[in-house]
């Protein structure tokens, strides 16, 4: 059992590192180069999948606690 619970929890902190990362690299983009209108467009869609993050982040932390 004891085994289980450690290797859910290492499982559950490798997903938190890789959308934390995902966050990161979601904030260095440059949509410099695109024009006005597809800027604006692509800035909502990167806020959607910040969003989707922010909310699976969530989700993993109540998974933890549960398991825990």
């Amino acid at each position: 059992m004891e085994m289980a619970k450690e290797k859910d929890r290492i499982a559950l902190e490798r997903i938190s590192f890789h959308l934390d990362a995902a966050m990161s690299f979601c904030h260095e983009l440059d949509l410099s180069g695109l024009g006005p209108l597809e800027q604006e467009e692509w800035i909502n869609r990167v806020k959607t999948c910040n969003d989707a993050i922010i909310f699976t982040r969530q989700s993993v932390q109540k998974l933890r606690e549960i398991l825990e």
